[in-house]
């Protein structure tokens, strides 16, 4: 099975495999995403970066060589500016799960999402993969804004509780047949 590349690039980005040393770096810039707490009902987990790195964030069966965590880098300052993460084979060998991209909030809204995005589709489309999944809190519209922009219009599945209210959550599972 073909990984994405351990460092690869868009326009303005560079994005590479995550470094034991940038750990605590990275847990900070999840930890502004704790926001999405409110949409998908999962409570911040302070050791989720470090896990990810050592354990993966694996589906069932999974295997952690076929998961990769990236940092992703403005080229102009180096900085990183967000996380991606990636589960190749599920559920079908021919499938690529991003499990999780998000960009520090406090530069959203200016592109890089998008950019990171459509890198990500010609990089898998390169290796060889049918389609991208994700999976999205149905209560965060932005993102579901985003991914459906994005060309992620294929529903394989609502999970969750089967009734509406502040304190019960549910998520839609998203494809973009590439």
């Amino acid at each position: 099975m073909k990984l994405i590349f351990e460092k690869w690039n868009s326009h303005r980005l560079m994005i590479s495999n995550l470094e034991e040393e940038e750990i605590l770096l990275v847990q900070d810039i999840y930890e502004t995403s704790k926001y999405m707490n409110q949409w998908d009902g999962q409570s911040y987990n302070p050791e989720h970066i470090r896990n990810c790195f050592f354990k993966g964030n694996l589906p069932p069966s999974g295997k952690l060589e076929n998961y990769r965590i990236q940092t992703i880098r403005n080229k102009q300052d180096q900085k990183i500016i967000g996380i991606l993460s990636v589960y190749h084979g599920y559920p079908s060998i021919d499938s690529v799960y991003l499990e999780f991209l998000y960009i520090d909030k406090d530069i959203q809204k200016q592109g890089f999402g998008q950019e990171v995005i459509n890198q990500f589709i010609e990089v898998t489309t390169s290796l060889g993969y049918k389609e991208i999944r994700i999976n999205v809190a149905l209560k965060n519209w932005p993102a579901l804004k985003f991914w459906i922009k994005s060309g992620f219009n294929h529903v394989s599945g609502i999970y969750g509780d089967n009734e509406f209210s502040e304190t019960t959550y549910a998520n839609l599972e998203l494809i973009k047949i590439l």
